[in-house]
C-alpha cells in the first residue's frame, strides 16, 4: 500500500510542490542575504556619502571665497603702498574689531619681501580681544605659532595664491596671496594671509546652508581611505579625511543620517518575505484540495477565476457561491487578493506621506515637481514654489521638548494643508521643520499673495513660542521662486532659488516672505565675500 501511495499523483505532486517550496525558500533567503540587503545597505551608504560630498562642496566654496578676499586685498594699490611703508594711515582706515567680527576673521598677517612680519591684526580666540602689532610678541604672542607656520609656507612656495586648512585645536581656513600692484606687474613686495576659524559658528553656518548635521575633528597620522562610513544603531555616520598643513594631522569632516527609512524598508521587505512564504503554503494547500477531487472541469473553472480575479471579481458570483471545495478556494483567493490590495495601498501610503503630519513627503513632492516642471516648460504656463521654515524651531524644541515640538508641527501642518486646499496648491513636509509648496499656473506675485494667507493662518494659531526672538508665538519664514526667472529651468534649480529666497527672508529678520531674483542671490553671496 505504501508503494501504491508513493506512485500516486497526489504523492508525486506533493513531493514536487514540497521541493519547489524548499527551493523557493532557499532562493528567497539567498537573494535577501546576498542581493537585496546588500543593495539596500549600498544605497544607504551612497546617500550619506552624497550628503557628505555636499558639505565638502560648501567647505570648498568657503575656501574659494576667503581666497578671493585675500586676493582682492593683496592686489590693491593701497596695500602695495602700505607694505612699502608709504601709507601710514592704512591700518587706521581699513582695520577694526567690528570688521574682523563681521567678516569672521581671526587673523590678518602682512609679511614683507624677506618674509618678515610687517603688520599683524586679529582677535585673540581665548579672550575675544582685538590686537594690532608689528611683531608676534606681548599681546600678540598668541599669533606666534601661526606666524611661524605661515613663514614656512612662504619658504616652501613663494608664489602662494592658495587656500589651505591649518591643523589645530580649532581648525583654521587660511588663504594667502602675494602683494603686487593692481595690474600685477613687477615682483611681489610681500604676502598677505587671512585666517578664518572653523569653530562652532562656522559649523552652524554650514549646517544652516546645507541642512545637514556637520562635525569637525582632528585625526593624528594618515588615513588610508578618503571616506569612512560607520553604522551605530539607528545612525549612519560618514567622515572624509582632508589634508591639513602641516601634514602630520588630518581634518575629519563628517555628517550623520538617521537610518529610520532604511530600517523601515528592511522591516517591510522581511514582512513581504514572510507573507510570500505564507501565501506559497496556502497555495500548496489549495492545490492539494483540488487534487482530492481529481476533476478537470473545476480546475479549468478555477483557472478562469484566478485570471479574472486580477482584473474584476464582480463577474464571478456563480463561482463564489459554490458550496464545494472550488467555491471555498475561490472565496479564499478573493479574500487574500483584497487583503493584498489593502497591504499594497498601505505600503504606497507609507512611502509617499510623512507619518507625523500626514502631509506628502519629500519623495512624493520631488516626483510631482518633476512632472509639473515638464508640463510648465511644454505649455509655457508659470510655475512657482515656496520653501517654508518654522522660525527658531530648535529653540522651541529646546524649551518645550520634542513631544510638544511634534504637536506644534502637526498643528502648523494641518493649518498649511487647509490653506493649500482652499487656494488650490500642493504642500509637503520636506524636512524637520521645513515644508515645500508648488503652485502650478501661479506667478511669483500670486505666490506671494498666497504666502501671506499661509503666514496669517499660522499667526492666527497663536501657538506659544516664548523663546522666539521674532514673536511670542510660532511664525514662519517663506522663500519663493518662479520657473524661468534668472535662468531657473530645472526642479533642483527652482528649489535652490527658493532656498536662497528663504535665506534672504531669514536674513531680513524672519516672519516674512521673499521672492528670488538674480540680484537677491548676488546680494546674498556678496554679503559674505566682499572685502570690508
Amino acid at each position: 500500500m505504501v508503494q501504491r501511495f508513493s506512485r500516486s499523483l497526489r504523492f508525486r505532486f506533493l513531493a514536487a510542490l514540497g521541493g519547489v517550496f524548499l527551493l523557493a525558500l532557499i532562493s528567497l533567503a539567498a537573494l535577501s542575504k546576498w542581493v537585496i540587503f546588500p543593495a539596500l545597505h549600498k544605497e544607504e551608504r551612497a546617500v550619506v556619502i552624497k550628503e557628505l560630498a555636499q558639505i565638502e562642496r560648501s567647505l570648498n566654496i568657503s575656501q574659494q571665497e576667503l581666497l578671493a578676499q585675500a586676493r582682492d586685498w593683496s592686489i590693491w594699490d593701497d596695500t602695495y603702498e602700505f607694505i612699502q611703508g608709504n601709507y601710514p594711515g592704512y591700518t587706521d582706515t581699513n582695520f577694526s574689531q567690528q570688521m574682523f567680527e563681521e567678516m569672521r576673521y581671526q587673523l590678518m598677517a602682512f609679511f614683507n619681501a624677506e618674509g618678515d612680519v610687517h603688520f599683524l591684526a586679529g582677535l585673540n580666540p581665548a579672550t575675544g580681544q582685538y590686537h594690532t602689532c608689528y611683531t608676534a610678541e606681548r599681546e600678540c604672542r598668541w599669533m606666534s605659532g601661526l606666524i611661524r607656520t605661515m613663514q614656512s609656507s612662504i619658504k616652501e612656495d613663494p608664489e602662494q595664491g592658495k587656500s589651505r586648512l591649518y591643523a589645530g585645536t580649532t581648525p583654521l581656513m587660511v588663504a594667502s596671496n602675494p602683494i603686487v600692484r593692481i595690474d600685477e606687474s613687477g615682483p611681489p613686495q610681500g604676502w598677505l594671509f587671512k585666517v578664518r576659524p572653523m569653530d562652532d559658528a562656522w559649523l552652524t553656518i554650514t549646517e544652516d546652508y546645507t541642512g545637514l548635521p556637520t562635525t569637525l575633528s582632528m585625526v593624528e597620522g594618515g588615513i588610508n581611505n578618503d571616506t569612512a562610513v560607520t553604522i551605530s544603531g539607528n545612525t549612519i555616520q560618514a567622515q572624509r579625511y582632508l589634508t591639513t598643513y602641516p601634514h602630520n594631522e588630518q581634518l575629519a569632516l563628517g555628517t550623520q543620517l538617521n537610518r529610520t527609512s532604511y530600517l523601515a524598508s528592511l522591516e517591510t521587505f522581511r514582512y513581504v518575505l514572510l507573507w510570500t512564504a505564507c501565501l506559497m503554503l496556502l497555495v500548496i494547500g489549495l492545490v492539494l484540495l483540488l487534487l482530492e477531487r481529481i476533476i478537470l472541469k473545476p480546475l479549468r473553472t478555477l483557472t478562469q477565476f484566478t485570471q479574472q480575479a486580477s482584473v474584476d471579481l464582480k463577474g464571478s458570483s456563480n463561482l463564489l457561491g459554490r458550496g464545494d471545495e472550488i467555491g471555498v478556494l475561490a472565496r479564499a483567493f478573493q479574500e487574500q487578493f483584497k487583503h493584498q490590495q489593502q497591504l499594497n495601498a498601505e505600503l504606497i501610503e507609507l512611502s509617499t506621506h510623512d507619518p507625523l503630519t500626514g502631509l506628502p513627503n519629500r519623495r512624493l513632492f520631488d516626483q510631482r515637481l518633476r512632472e509639473v516642471v515638464n508640463i510648465s516648460l511644454n505649455t509655457g504656463q508659470p510655475l512657482s514654489v515656496m520653501m517654508i521654515d518654522i522660525d527658531h524651531f530648535k529653540l522651541f524644541n529646546d524649551h518645550y521638548g520634542h513631544p510638544e515640538g511634534d504637536i506644534c508641527l502637526q498643528r502648523v501642518a494641518q493649518t498649511m494643508h487647509d490653506v493649500a486646499t482652499a487656494h488650490g496648491f500642493f504642500i509637503a513636509r520636506t524636512g524637520g521643520e521645513e515644508f515645500s509648496a508648488m503652485l502650478p499656473a501661479n506667478t511669483a506675485t500670486q505666490a506671494m499673495e498666497k504666502s501671506q494667507s499661509l503666514s496669517d493662518a499660522i499667526d492666527q494659531l497663536k501657538h506659544p513660542h516664548q523663546r522666539s526672538p521674532v514673536a511670542s508665538y510660532v511664525t514662519v519664514s517663506i522663500g519663493i521662486s518662479q520657473l524661468d526667472i534668472g535662468g531657473v529651468m530645472t526642479p533642483s534649480g527652482l528649489m535652490t532659488a527658493a532656498d536662497q529666497a528663504l535665506y534672504a527672508a531669514k536674513a531680513a529678520g524672519r516672519h516674512c516672505a521673499k521672492v528670488y531674483t538674480p540680484s537677491l542671490a548676488n546680494a546674498t553671496i556678496s554679503s559674505h565675500s566682499a572685502p570690508s
